[in-house]
């Protein structure tokens, strides 16, 4: 059985907390938390857990070199013990920019980089006395003083492109992916994950394929409020050249070509015109309430077990890194209180 969870960024703590309690009562089993600018995951989660009962709380995601892997293990475990072992521990590179500019740190062998992490992370949790001599991470002669939990730590790995997709396979309990079609899911995800498992003498049975989309459920405007999502997604080859496999695979990678195209020229606006609705079905949760469940549907028959909607606030379009988009070009304004709109909109209609 598919469950759904909600994705809770760019808005306050108080605010993720509301929403975390709307989206329990509304029968979601999980919401998801980020980090990029704004709160902190791990705190904000906490904060979501104290208010909640039920449902799961999951970093969406925590940036394996924002943090050491013992410091990340202590608030994981921590976490997860206030939460009455509700926490998934979600992890991901994230992109170049972050790493190297914002916490002062190399952004350098990702895959290695995550394996040796999340290995790392594992044996902490799972309660060991643990040194590990790595290439890019390296502990040595810790053991964590909690009292061990019941349900072993989940860890899931965020993952976009084949390789990464392998390594959640082999070596996480489950996976976050984002923009994947339905025809990403079920002709890359599904057999590269087939890939890893096998390579670690497993099966994918209890492992969670998840994958976050940006959603907006609302009739024909919230198709056209979207567009400028699958700009940015579609555009966004230096945070991984695989948004742009996942859109091909769907049957627009000659759309996907022409928008990129137009944000080389700063034409905003032809970047925009460039995305059908066709389109913009294929890679969100948008149009009517019946068809967003019917795409929904469509992910869980592909393989997926685990939905998460990213409500995205109407036509914003921002940068996802440095460099992604034209500095020189105009972009709407953001509208927080509508973005608001848009979150209960999504826990409301769409619910567990």
């Amino acid at each position: 059985m598919t469950s759904f969870g909600v994705l809770l960024e760019g808005m306050s703590a108080e605010l993720t907390v509301d929403f975390a309690r709307q989206a329990e009562a509304a029968g979601f089993a999980r919401v998801w938390i980020p980090e990029i600018t704004f709160n902190d995951a791990i705190v904000s989660g906490t904060a979501a857990a104290l208010a909640t009962e039920r449902i799961e709380i999951g970093t969406g995601v925590v940036g394996i070199w924002s943090r050491s892997p013992i410091t990340l293990a202590m608030e994981a475990a921590t976490l997860n013990q206030l939460s009455g072992e509700r926490l998934v521990t979600g992890v991901g590179t994230q992109a170049r920019g972050y790493v190297d500019d914002w916490h002062g740190r190399t952004y350098e062998r990702p895959l290695l980089a995550m394996r040796e992490y999340v290995t790392i992370l594992r044996s902490i949790l799972d309660g060991n006395l643990t040194t590990y001599e790595g290439e890019v991470f390296t502990v040595r002669n810790f053991q964590i003083t909690m009292a061990p939990s019941t349900r072993r730590a989940q860890i899931h790995v965020a993952a976009v492109g084949p390789q990464m997709i392998q390594l959640a396979g082999e070596i996480a309990d489950g996976i976050l992916g984002y923009l994947y079609s339905v025809e990403y899911l079920r002709d890359v995800v599904m057999p590269n994950l087939e890939i890893g498992a096998a390579r670690a003498g497993r099966s994918l049975d209890g492992f969670d394929i998840g994958l976050g989309l940006p959603a907006n459920v609302g009739g024909e405007a919230s198709v056209e409020e979207l567009r400028s999502q699958v700009v940015m997604f579609a555009s966004a080859l230096g945070s991984s050249p695989a948004y742009a496999t996942s859109i091909e695979a769907a049957g627009f990678g000659q759309e996907g070509e022409e928008i990129r195209e137009r944000l080389r020229a700063a034409d905003i606006p032809g970047a925009l015109s460039a995305v059908t609705p066709a389109m913009v079905d294929a890679l969100t949760i948008s149009g009517t309430v019946e068809n967003a469940l019917a795409r929904l549907a469509a992910y869980s028959s592909a393989g997926a077990t685990s939905l998460v909607l990213n409500p995205a606030a109407p036509n914003a379009m921002y940068p996802l890194y440095s460099g992604h988009l034209p500095e020189d070009g105009e972009y709407p304004d953001f509208d927080f209180p509508a973005y608001l709109d848009v979150v209960s909109r999504t826990i409301a209609q769409i619910g567990g």
